[in-house]
């Protein structure tokens, strides 16, 4: 006889399995409501909290309204304050809730506007509290006296369940000998100093250092606010004066990040190795950074690396970094700089580096270098480092590797690209793409004139765009990307009417391309939406943003839109007036049926009157 078996039938055992791999939106979303049965079981099981930036208001409150009754179950927020149409949700929701048995926390992302009293005052009396992560690295958006008071409850926590900290925020720590020892188990510390070239000195990190004897897993970001002027001078980097006798000696440290946003040389690093004597791994992050002080070459020098972690930190068995770089003259050597390196070939377990050199302009003598190790990428950082455009006038690369077709391996987590396809091109010589991972990119060719002023020019020069040069920018792009993998593409202010073909071969190559930014202006031009080799590809886009340069978006061309483009669920573009968006967004939500998010950004205000009929066309 066949049997079924229906979902009230499970054992509770089950439910609460099933429970632990769901956040608490989601379980009250899907069984909040369904029998007693079901909400005796929800609460007895622990809660996970889960908010991201696809979140939106509403699933806020309907979340908080089941936490009412729920909230001593909590034991894991993970919360980003800003959302897809709010803000200051961390400070909602624990205005609202006591989060009395919370065992991990973790903060991200804090508005301008969020107050951190409430979060605070609810932090001291965590008893059970194992892990606590803030992370804002746009530090500027975070309130002064949130930090001060936030870093001084964290760092004189008594908890003695308390074991990691990370302080991901700009402070300047300038009290940090206030505090005689961090919370007494606590294994792992992560801080962001912030502040002058004083304050983001060696000797800072020093003063950290005397509180962390117990600390096993250390990272320090450390970032240079000091303003810079436009002057050519540039001062040598200057190290302050250190009593070598007296550093703090952290035998317990196995693990070390340091990431640099400011000017240090090998000195001021291996002043800070020097107390970790039993370190078996460490991660060096040099990001780019503003600054009159000179560059300190000898970080790209293989065999000052290797002198100076064999002297301090001998036992140690996983060395990874990345290095960002602006300089100027002299130009790099890549050919000596891999040399330097090929030591830790062999005295690294699968350890290579790439080190790829391009300039910012083809005038310019500046050159931007990024070093990077193989597995760099595994390292569990959250600074993104900025990787400024590519430029085709004058790219190079090399490595450790003996096969130069593995150049992507080094980039695995690196998704997005910006990328300027110059007049000049130069040869790429790996047969593969170098940066194959890559789903997203933007792209800038040369701007060609389009101005009445050069009406005449364009007659002569530009009246016709070949077939060839189209094909040859897309031939160089897939040099650089593997095209079928994109999904995202972002064409910049060159590629107005002009550049229609460019843009019609660059979407037939990419397949999987779902994601599009382009200009009003090509986007409405006939030569464009109504190319039939194209129509295909329209209909698989599910996301268009437009970008305004002279030319707005007509309501007129908004049947034609939805005819071109009927899976859009993403639509973001510029108006003249408000007056125009009520029959575009009519038209809209009447034929497309996927549509989850608009945006509609106009210029000109409109009437009491006129906005009284839109709201009334759309209650």
């Amino acid at each position: 006889m066949d049997t079924q078996t229906h979902l009230e039938d499970l054992a509770n055992e089950i439910f609460c399995e099933l429970f632990e791999y769901l956040h608490a939106l989601d379980i009250f979303t899907a069984f909040a409501s369904l029998n007693k049965r079901i909400s005796s079981i929800l609460r007895s099981i622990p809660l996970r909290i889960v908010i991201s930036k696809k979140h939106c208001r509403n699933q806020i409150d309907f979340l908080s309204s089941h936490l009412s009754l729920h909230t001593h179950q909590v034991i894991s927020i993970n919360i980003r304050d800003t959302i897809r149409d709010d803000a200051s949700i961390i400070s909602l929701l624990f205005s609202r809730h006591d989060f009395i048995n919370l065992q991990f926390c973790r903060l991200a992302t804090i508005d301008r506007s969020t107050k951190l009293d409430n979060v605070i005052k609810q932090i001291k009396t965590f008893d059970k509290l194992v892990s606590f992560n803030i992370s804002n690295l746009t530090d500027e958006t975070m309130n002064a006296d949130d930090k001060c008071e936030l870093t001084r409850t964290m760092l004189m926590h008594q908890s003695s369940s308390l074991r990691s900290i990370a302080l991901r925020y700009g402070y300047d720590y300038s009290n940090i000998s206030n505090y005689i020892s961090l919370p007494p188990n606590v294994t792992s510390l992560h801080l962001y100093i912030a502040g002058s070239r004083a304050i983001v000195s060696v000797r800072s990190v020093i003063a950290v250092l005397r509180l962390c004897h117990r600390v096993r897993s250390l990272h320090i970001i450390l970032k240079d606010n000091s303003p810079v002027d436009d002057t050519d001078i540039y001062d040598p980097i200057t190290i302050p004066s250190i009593n070598e006798n007296d550093l703090p000696v952290l035998s317990q440290v196995i693990s070390f990040g340091l990431t640099l946003f400011t000017p240090w040389n090998n000195d001021s690093i291996a002043c800070i190795l020097r107390c970790m004597p039993n370190l078996k791994y460490f991660f060096f992050t040099l990001g780019p950074y503003a600054s009159q002080t000179l560059f300190p070459v000898e970080l790209l020098d293989g065999y000052v690396w290797q002198e100076m972690l064999e002297l301090y930190v001998p036992y140690l068995s996983k060395f990874e970094f990345h290095m960002s770089v602006w300089k100027c003259f002299p130009p790099t050597d890549l050919d000596i700089v891999i040399d330097s390196f090929e030591n830790f070939v062999g005295k690294y377990s699968n350890w290579h580096m790439v080190i790829d050199q391009w300039r910012l302009q083809c005038e310019s003598s500046a050159e931007f270098l990024i070093l990077r190790t193989l597995n760099y990428h595994k390292y569990k950082s959250i600074i993104n480092i900025f990787v400024p455009a590519i430029h085709s006038g004058y790219f190079d690369t090399r490595s450790t590797m003996e096969i130069e077709d593995d150049h992507y391996l080094f980039y695995v987590n690196e998704l997005d690209l910006n990328i300027y396809i110059a007049f000049e091109r130069s040869p790429i010589r790996c047969s593969s793409p170098l940066f194959q991972q890559v789903k997203c990119f933007k792209l800038e060719l040369p701007i060609v004139p389009s101005s009445l002023l050069n009406s005449l020019l364009d007659i002569v020069n530009f009246h016709q765009i070949s077939d060839d040069d189209a094909q040859e920018t897309v031939a160089y792009l897939s040099n650089l990307v593997h095209l079928p993998m994109i999904t995202r593409i972002e064409f910049g202010s060159s590629f107005n009417t002009y550049r229609w073909k460019h843009v019609q071969f660059i979407l037939q190559a990419c397949p999987n391309m779902v994601d599009l930014t382009i200009l009003t202006e090509l986007l409405i031009s006939s030569k464009f939406i109504d190319n039939p080799s194209l129509i295909s590809a329209f209909k698989e886009i599910e996301a268009i943003e437009t970008t305004f340069e002279d030319v707005y978006f007509p309501s007129s061309f908004a049947p034609k839109l939805v005819e071109r483009f009927p899976s859009l669920t993403h639509i973001e573009l510029q108006v003249v007036s408000f007056n125009n968006c009520a029959s575009i967004i009519d038209i809209f939500l009447s034929h497309l049926k996927n549509l989850s998010y608009l945006k509609i950004d106009y210029f000109e205000d409109t009437s009491l009157d006129d906005l009284k009929n839109v709201v009334k066309h759309f209650p």
